[in-house]
């Protein structure tokens, strides 16, 4: 898009065109404000820190409140963010219904036939999309338990000499607790090898990044004060996070209650302090990753940094770090890693063919750079959202 209105520049122009009534909330203004993926990338390359990703979301909320949505906007918003989202019995439904889905073969024959010539695009293309259901609830699996440390014997020796045991609580978030439950598994298996007293709250929810990101601030509100008083009351020394987006809008929940809105007495600075992802988590305690056992054969792995973990969140090398320091894993750069690729929350819902053609660029660099290192078999994200959407491209580009 070559238009001034489609840049960030041009944006900002429109949203303070908004705020100073100096312009009408009509479709001109509306659209390019609707087009951007907030991956906040102009954040990091802007010498004056506008808080970017701040001002379009809390736009975005008084066009939600004062202008009409579309029949697919509201259909979308009415499953998705207040319905499924809102409620874990409904998410651990959609995920059993999905699990039975790919588990008949659907999916598959559809993409890899005939017959996804016969279909739209779109409804082909969300069939590459589908996650790994798990058909429950992590968070219900494990709500409320102490789960002790578990100490591999060659840990064993270097956790002991802590002074003191870290207590963290572990973030499940809605669609990463009934999808990939394999990397929950794997993020509590490592914080308790690493020492660590893991809590999984049971009245925990959605982060609401979704529903920021679309203009709802009001449930965003809802839930944040939800986590809030199921993570805070606990007294952790930590609140593990393994996506992106979750860490992000965890860490800037102020930024909802601004305006003095029911909820701005809380601390929420002392809780977003809390708040980091686990791979900037791990990274603190490199003499704990020297000490587990690792396999021998070596892992050529590509890394892709997810926008709301290097953009919002200002966390980029401690994961390559992390992963460089790993034995048996050989870290190669990505080409244009930073790139966002086009799932942006829900915008490959509500922006099909705008976050296809950004996802294009993404799985050109990633074929360039399998080209480059044909050994290479793991392409390593930190974002359900980015893992789907990649995933997809990658699939229906055959790479």
């Amino acid at each position: 898009m070559e238009d001034e209105k489609d840049s960030p520049r041009g944006r900002l122009y429109l949203m303070r065109g908004l705020w100073e009534g100096e312009l009408e909330l009509e479709q001109s203004v509306i659209d390019p404000l609707s087009r951007c993926l907030d991956c906040r990338a102009c954040e990091s390359a802007c010498p004056s820190g506008v808080p970017y990703g701040e001002l379009l979301e809390k736009t975005r909320g008084i066009i939600l409140e004062n202008t009409p949505q579309s029949l697919k906007e509201r259909f979308l918003r009415n499953l998705l963010l207040k319905g499924l989202f809102r409620y874990t019995s409904m998410m651990t439904a959609a995920s059993r219904i999905l699990k039975i889905y790919a588990a008949t073969g659907l999916p598959k024959f559809i993409t890899k036939t005939f017959i996804g010539k016969l279909l739209p695009k779109s409804f082909v293309f969300q069939q590459h999309l589908l996650p790994n259901c798990s058909g429950e609830s992590f968070k219900r699996k494990y709500a409320d338990q102490i789960l002790s440390p578990v100490f591999p014997e060659k840990t064993q020796h270097t956790v002991q000499n802590r002074k003191s045991k870290i207590r963290v609580g572990l973030f499940s978030g809605c669609i990463m607790d009934v999808s990939e439950s394999a990397i929950h598994e794997s993020t509590l298996t490592l914080l308790r090898h690493f020492g660590c007293e893991v809590v999984v709250p049971g009245n925990q929810g959605c982060c609401g990044a979704l529903h920021v990101h679309s203009g709802d601030r009001k449930t965003a509100r809802e839930f944040a004060l939800k986590n809030l008083a199921a993570f805070e009351p606990r007294h952790f020394d930590a609140i593990i996070t393994n996506a992106a987006g979750c860490g992000a809008q965890l860490k800037e929940y102020h930024h909802l209650f601004s305006d003095g809105t029911n909820g701005s007495e809380q601390d929420w600075v002392g809780f977003e302090n809390k708040v980091i992802d686990i791979l900037e988590f791990l990274s603190r305690f490199p003499e704990l990753l020297e000490s587990l056992s690792w396999r021998e054969d070596q892992d050529i792995v590509l890394y892709d940094a997810p926008c709301h973990l290097m953009h919002a969140q200002k966390v980029d090398e401690n994961p390559r770090q992390l992963l460089n320091s790993l034995p048996g894993v050989k870290l190669v750069p990505l080409k244009e890693s930073n790139w966002c690729c086009g799932s942006a929350g829900i915008y490959n819902l509500v922006q099909p063919d705008l976050s296809r053609d950004v996802l294009k660029r993404k799985t050109e660099s990633v074929r360039q750079t399998l080209t480059e290192n044909p050994k290479a078999k793991t392409i390593i994200t930190g974002n359900p959202g980015c893992l789907y959407q990649i995933r997809a491209g990658i699939r229906s580009e055959n790479i």
